[in-house]
């Protein structure tokens, strides 16, 4: 559980919540901006929600109030499939070319 000024979130299977609507949506946003921006936690980190949770916190100026170990399988699994989801692989292929031929299409 993580709170900022006077509402709390908290992190739960890679997704953020909050009774603050708008705090939810901004703590998802930033999560995936930093997911794109860095690759997120890394793939070794043994709590990668926890990590989230202290980068999230650093940024948008939270403090973590309490923190339970996340199921390590599982939410590894979780944030490798959002960076995946998330990370722009064609950004470095010109338009037309073909990454397997490397010819013009």
């Amino acid at each position: 559980m993580v709170q900022f000024d006077s509402q709390k979130a908290f992190l739960r299977e890679g997704a953020w919540r909050s009774a603050d609507i708008s705090l939810e949506q901004e703590l998802n946003d930033s999560t995936t901006q930093w997911i794109r921006e860095t690759g997120g936690p890394s793939v070794s980190d043994s709590d990668p929600e926890h990590a989230v949770a202290k980068e999230m916190a650093g940024r948008l100026g939270g403090k973590i109030l309490l923190h339970f170990k996340s199921s390590t399988e599982r939410s590894k699994a979780k944030f490798l499939g959002h960076r995946q989801m998330t990370l722009e692989f064609t950004a470095a292929l010109p338009l037309g070319h073909s990454k397997r031929r490397g010819v013009r299409r």
